[in-house]
């Protein structure tokens, strides 16, 4: 392990490797720091394998967990890259790629910081965890806490899709609907954590160990692409993926193994776009979203109210890549769905297609250029949130007699 300790992104203070929420000096955004030159000389990064480990824990020597058996895994990680050729052409692009991140143990993006965390959490010796979740995350903490033996309580809107509770019930885990936003059940959880002394996994910028696990996704589109995409689009509500992926780019910068970064491009739903909000305006600084959320991509869905701070990391992330960040609305987040499954075969619930709803605007302002290299994280899977889906997209209702006659009248009509 390479991980060497834990500094303030803000006053520069340092701390043990050890879970922490925010500096004590300034409550700033804590990160892991790793000893880069040692990995150099070493060399592990021209390898990318470390022994008989699969998926993010190829890279166990990068992430900031010490003993293997620590490690809580559900194989997450080594998901496809897809190019998508049909879906490239719709938009008047070349190179479109398809990072599939719904191909992951619980359908999920989430499950990769949720391993590297609860891991660590393990190894600490912790026995009860805790998360605020729209959804995604909550269904990855029960899931892995199961695999752990650890106890499990999942804060949730009461708005989150139903499909998500039933995972998170099944696995065992306590789960509390909370009448409020995203934020709302943040700010529960925070207190929860500190009254008790719980394990807090929210996947914001909140466990500095959780951000570790999203940077993975830069290592494999690193070894599955063979170069330097020119943009990576990342739906985001707090943003911890986009500025996971971009630690992961900039680890791999340092250790020579690629010579350019990529422009980040963070997408959010018109309902709830504090950081876009920001970026328009030329702001240094991102504010809580004054009112109430309303898209149906729930997993974005996050005012930031009492952490906005978080949202000006991803700020400064995306300006500090030559990125931008822009909204959708739900209507394109609808018809991306229905493209994306039509186009490229993945079917994606609203949240995890904001980076292909995107692909159209920015090609029409010119920002993509039809040769450039894109990659779109695609974050989850349409089967954890068919609720929504099925409100939008008409299920023909009509019932045929089971006669070859009747059946092949019905397909002639379609096919022709």
């Amino acid at each position: 392990m390479f991980a060497t300790k834990l500094r303030c992104l803000k006053c520069r203070a340092e701390y043990p490797l050890i879970t922490r929420y925010n500096c004590l000096k300034c409550k700033g955004i804590l990160d892991v720091e790793y000893d880069y030159e040692a990995m150099k000389r070493e060399e592990v990064g021209s390898q990318f394998t470390m022994g008989k480990n699969e998926g993010i824990w190829k890279f166990k020597d990068f992430l900031p967990v010490e003993k293997q058996e620590n490690i809580v895994t559900l194989k997450e990680g080594d998901t496809p890259l897809f190019y998508c050729k049909r879906l490239s052409a719709s938009m008047d692009l070349a190179n479109v790629y398809i990072k599939d991140e719904t191909r992951n143990p619980t359908g999920s993006f989430k499950d990769r910081p949720i391993s590297v965390a609860i891991s660590k959490a393990k190894e600490e010796g912790e026995t009860t965890v805790i998360t605020s979740s729209s959804g995604n995350a909550g269904v990855a903490v029960a899931s892995y806490a199961a695999k752990a033996g650890m106890k499990a309580i999942i804060v949730v809107p009461s708005t989150t899709p139903r499909n998500k509770f039933l995972s998170i019930v099944c696995s065992g885990a306590i789960l509390v609907k909370v009448k409020g936003t995203t934020s709302d059940c943040f700010n529960v959880v925070r207190e929860l954590s500190q009254k008790y002394g719980w394990v807090n996994l929210t996947s914001t910028f909140l466990n500095p160990f959780a951000t570790e696990g999203d940077k993975t996704v830069a290592y494999e589109i690193y070894q599955q692409l063979g170069l330097v995409p020119d943009w990576i689009l990342v739906p985001i509500g707090a943003g911890p993926l986009l500025v996971g992926i971009y630690k992961g780019y900039k680890e791999l910068k340092k250790m020579g193994l690629v010579e350019k970064l990529p422009a980040m491009v963070g997408v959010q739903s018109k309902g709830c776009a504090p950081i876009v909000r920001a970026f328009e305006r030329g702001e240094s600084k991102v504010k809580a979203w004054g009112t109430p959320p309303h898209t149906i991509a729930s997993g974005i869905a996050d005012p930031l109210q009492g952490y906005s701070n978080d949202g000006t990391l991803t700020l400064h992330i995306i300006k500090e890549s030559g990125g931008i960040a822009v909204a959708v609305d739900d209507e394109s987040l609808i018809k991306s769905v229905q493209e994306l499954s039509r186009f490229a075969g993945i079917f994606a619930e609203p949240t995890g297609v904001a980076s292909v709803a995107s692909l159209k605007k920015l090609r029409e302002k010119g920002i993509l250029k039809e040769t450039d290299t894109v990659i779109c994280v695609v974050t989850g899977s349409g089967f954890k949130d068919t609720h929504t889906i099925e409100k939008y997209v008409e299920i023909p209702p009509i019932e045929l007699e089971p006669t070859l006659k009747e059946v092949e009248n019905f397909l002639e009509q379609k096919l022709t």
